[in-house]
C-alpha cells in the first residue's frame, strides 16, 4: 500500500522551489502589537542573546606575534576582551526566508516562512503571537539607509547552516596589530574580515529556520532600531492568537492601511492560512454555510435518529454488496498486477500498485450514508502508478473499478491518464475511459472485456508516455 507520509517527503524533496521577496518575523502579541506596529520600527538584538552555542559561546581566533612581541603575555585575557569587544556592539535581526513550491504539488505551503511550527513554539508564544512579513529589498534598504550615527559596520544575508565548523580556522589577531592600533579597532577589523563566520554561521540542528539576517555594529552597548513601515506588507496571526487582542491589534494596523491579515488554522497536522475577517464584516459573495442551515426538518433528536439510520442501513448493503462482488475484486486485483509486472520491463519506471478509486470520475463517487444522489452500496478498485525515474516529471496511472448499485446492477470502470511536471502546476492528459453498467450476472464477462481494452489502451498510451520521456 502506498505509504502517504513517505510520498509527501518524496515530492517535497524533489519539487522545484522558489526563493520568495518575503522574509518574516515571529514574535509574541505583546511585541507586535505594543512594539513593532505601534511604533512602526524593528529592533536590533544584541547578538549575544542569540540561542545556538556556536554564536553565544566564545570563538577564539589564533594569535599571532612577530618576534618583537614575544615578551607579552596575552592569552584568554585578549581573547575574551576581543569577543566582549565584537558582542557587546553588536545587534542582529533574525528573520524567516520564505519558499513557493508550484501548486500541484499535495502540501504547497509546506515551505512558506509563516509554516514553521517549531519556530512558531520557540519565538511566537507557542503559536499564540504573530508573524509579521515584510517586503525583502523594501526592509534591507530601510536597515542600510538608516542613520546610525556610531555605526561602523552592516551586513545582511541567509544563514548557513554546517554539521561541522572550523571554529578557530579564522584569520588571526596580530599582537603588535593590538599594540599599534588597539584591541578596539582590531576587533573591528576582525569582525569585518570573519562576518560571515561569526555572524552568518549556525549549527544544522536550526537549519529549519531558514534565516536571514540584519547585522548592525556600532560603538553603542544601546539597541537600534529602523523603520518597517514600508516594507510590512502581512500580519500572521498564529493558531492560538488571543481574540482579546484582536481590539489592539487593529488599532496598530490602522497606519497600516494596506497590510493584509491572516490567520493560521492547525487541523489534521497541516497549518492552513486563512484571510482575516474583522468582527462585523460580512461577504456578499460568500456561500450559504452548511454549518447555519440544513435540509432535513425536525428536532435534534429526530434528525440525530434519522442519519444513525442511515449510517446503519449504509453499513447493512455495503457488507451484502460487497460479498456479492467478492470474486469480481479479486480478478481487479490479479489483473493490475499482471499489469504492473509487464510494466516493469519498460525502461527508467518505478510502478506501484494501490487501491483506489482513481477510475471512477467525481460526479459518480458514491456519497455519504443519508446524502440524497445515486444509491451506491459499494466502490473498490486498484491502479497502477508509473512513474518516470530519476526523476518523477511523468507520470502515467492506469486504474479499474466497481460499484455496486441498487438491484444488483455493476458498473465498472477502466481509465488511463498521464499527467506531466509543469513550472506552473501538472498537466493531465485523459487518455482512454471506458464504462458499463450491467447486472450482476453479466459482470464477469464485463469486466473481463474492460480489463482487456484497458491493456490494449496502456500499450498504446505507452508511445505518449515515452516520448514525453525522451525515449
Amino acid at each position: 500500500m502506498l505509504d502517504h507520509e513517505a510520498y509527501l517527503e518524496a515530492e517535497l524533496l524533489n519539487a522545484p522551489r522558489r526563493l520568495s521577496n518575503h522574509l518574516f518575523h515571529y514574535t509574541n502579541a505583546e511585541a507586535a502589537i505594543f512594539g513593532i506596529l505601534r511604533s512602526g520600527a524593528l529592533r536590533l538584538s544584541p547578538f549575544e542573546s542569540t540561542n545556538d552555542l556556536w554564536e553565544s559561546r566564545p570563538l577564539y581566533p589564533s594569535l599571532m606575534s612577530h618576534a618583537d612581541d614575544h615578551q607579552f603575555e596575552v592569552g584568554m585575557e585578549l581573547w575574551n576582551e576581543l569577543d566582549r569587544l565584537i558582542r557587546i556592539h553588536a545587534k542582529v535581526a533574525c528573520l524567516t526566508q520564505d519558499w513557493e513550491l508550484p501548486g500541484s504539488v499535495l502540501n504547497p505551503d509546506a515551505l512558506r516562512g509563516w509554516n514553521h511550527l517549531s519556530i512558531w513554539a520557540h519565538y511566537g508564544a507557542k503559536h499564540s503571537g504573530a508573524c509579521l512579513q515584510f517586503d525583502r529589498n523594501k526592509l534591507i534598504k530601510a536597515f542600510t539607509t538608516t542613520p546610525v550615527p556610531s555605526a561602523l559596520l552592516r551586513f545582511h544575508g541567509p544563514v548557513v547552516y554546517r554539521s561541522a565548523s572550523a571554529g578557530a580556522g579564522l584569520d588571526g589577531v596580530d599582537i603588535g596589530q593590538v599594540r599599534e592600533f588597539g584591541l578596539d579597532a582590531v576587533a573591528i577589523n576582525y569582525a569585518e574580515t570573519n562576518h560571515g563566520q561569526i555572524f552568518f554561521r549556525k549549527h544544522a540542528d536550526w537549519s529549519n529556520e531558514t534565516e536571514y539576517r540584519l547585522v548592525l555594529i556600532d560603538q553603542s552597548a544601546l539597541p537600534v532600531e529602523f523603520s518597517i513601515r514600508e516594507a510590512l506588507t502581512g500580519v500572521f496571526l498564529g493558531d492560538a492568537f488571543p481574540s482579546n487582542r484582536m481590539p489592539a491589534l487593529l488599532a496598530a494596523l490602522q497606519p497600516y492601511p494596506d497590510v493584509k491579515i491572516f490567520q493560521l488554522r492547525h487541523h489534521n497536522r497541516h497549518l492552513f492560512c486563512h484571510p482575516f475577517s474583522p468582527p462585523g464584516h460580512t461577504d456578499s459573495t460568500a456561500t450559504i454555510s452548511p454549518l447555519k442551515s440544513h435540509n432535513r426538518f425536525g428536532t435534534l433528536d429526530e434528525r440525530l435518529s434519522a442519519l444513525k439510520e442511515s449510517v446503519r442501513l449504509a453499513a447493512q448493503h455495503r457488507e451484502h454488496a460487497a460479498a456479492l462482488c467478492s470474486r469480481h475484486l479479486a480478478t481487479l486485483e490479479k489483473a493490475i498486477g499482471e499489469i504492473a509486472t509487464a510494466i516493469l520491463s519498460w525502461p527508467q519506471v518505478e510502478v506501484g500498485v494501490y487501491k483506489s478509486l482513481a477510475a471512477i470520475p467525481g460526479h459518480q463517487v458514491s456519497r455519504a450514508p443519508g446524502v440524497p444522489g445515486e444509491s451506491i452500496h459499494f466502490e473498490s478498485g486498484y491502479m497502477c502508478v508509473i512513474e518516470h525515474l530519476p526523476k518523477h516529471t511523468h507520470t502515467a496511472v492506469a486504474a479499474i473499478a466497481v460499484q455496486v448499485l441498487s438491484g444488483d446492477r455493476v458498473r465498472i470502470h477502466g481509465m488511463i491518464k498521464i499527467e506531466h511536471w509543469k513550472p506552473n502546476g501538472n498537466e493531465q492528459l485523459e487518455h482512454w475511459r471506458e464504462s458499463c453498467e450491467v447486472a450482476l450476472p453479466d459482470t464477469a464477462t464485463t469486466l473481463d472485456s474492460i480489463i482487456k481494452n484497458l491493456k490494449t489502451a496502456l500499450k498504446l498510451s505507452r508511445l505518449d508516455f515515452d516520448r514525453d520521456r525522451g525515449l
